[in-house]
């Protein structure tokens, strides 16, 4: 199995699409985006919530790569021991 399943999820504006391209006010706590110059008043936990479906999308993905690993390991190690797996 692998060591390391961590992963990143760039978030998009919801006008433009742009990632990776975002300010943030450090006094108001608003969000921009460099590109479209849209304003996310809630911040990046509003950036958050409009990106849902993509991080979920990602963790789906994330848990389906999981199974597959753990199910690859678990019979390997089923067959070293002299189990014959179907």
């Amino acid at each position: 199995m692998k060591d390391d399943y961590n992963k990143k999820v760039s978030l998009q504006c919801a006008t433009c699409g742009s990632e990776c391209s975002f300010i943030t006010d450090e006094r108001t706590g608003i969000v921009i985006c460099k590109k479209c110059n849209r304003k996310y008043y809630g911040g990046y936990d509003e950036l958050k919530d409009l990106n849902q479906r993509r991080i979920d999308d990602e963790m789906n993905l994330l848990v389906d790569e999981v199974k597959a690993d753990l199910t690859e390991y678990i019979s390997k190690k089923f067959k070293d021991l002299g189990f014959k797996i179907k």
